[in-house]
């Protein structure tokens, strides 16, 4: 079923899959890092993954993997496995791409690399292979026709070419509309809405102990 999603949005999309990387204020940063107006920290971030990042000189960094709606990124795959043939890629070379891309069908699962929160190393993303992907996707007018995602067209290319120790997962506390975490570093908490705990905004996640909702 086709997603209706507006054609601003769908701007956004192609601007972030790939122009994004290009523009002039970017060209004296190392890295970027993306946090959506509706995502949040819902409990105290403990250690920097910028940091992380940097010490670890890795190439992209994320949070959470989640599955995208097939109506919204129809014939995205179809087109990059014409992509694949045409650079020689087998579509489960790496461990990577073998994580989304289903051995018996050569199907891609639909799960991807959120990029509501994400850190990328621009050097990376603003040369060859990863522009060279970018401009044949949009060549196909996918972006603006069924509104391919730019976490899409991420994930693909990281698992094209990138090896497993330049791919880093980041472990923050992190709320974004239906998906909340409270990472490693607050083990005694756990994800509530906070009108369960008499908070606001009501439907915004906090991580909280049992105590606070017991008292609730």
């Amino acid at each position: 079923e086709e997603i209706k999603w507006s054609l601003g949005y769908r701007g956004m999309c192609r601007f972030r899959s790939g122009t994004i990387f290009l523009q002039p204020v970017l060209k004296k940063f190392e890295y970027a890092m993306t946090l959506d107006t509706d995502g949040y920290f819902p409990a105290e971030v403990s250690a920097d993954p910028i940091a992380a990042m940097h010490e670890g000189n890795y190439v992209y960094t994320w949070s959470h993997v989640l599955p995208d709606l097939p109506g919204a990124v129809r014939h995205f795959w179809d087109h990059s496995l014409m992509y694949m043939k045409m650079k020689g890629i087998d579509p489960r070379e790496t461990p990577i791409l073998r994580q989304f891309v289903r051995e018996d069908d050569i199907q891609w699962t639909y799960q991807l690399y959120m990029n509501d929160i994400e850190i990328v190393q621009l050097d990376w993303f603003r040369s060859d292979p990863y522009q060279d992907y970018f401009r044949y996707l949009d060549s196909m007018g996918g972006f603006w026709l069924h509104r391919w995602g730019d976490h899409a067209v991420r994930t693909i290319a990281v698992g094209m070419w990138l090896p497993e120790d330049k791919v880093f997962e980041m472990d923050v506390p992190y709320g974004h509309q239906n998906y909340c975490r409270c990472s490693g570093a607050h083990p005694h908490l756990s994800c509530v809405r906070e009108e369960d705990v008499g908070g606001v905004p009501a439907k915004w996640w906090i991580c909280a102990g049992e105590d606070a909702r017991e008292d609730d």
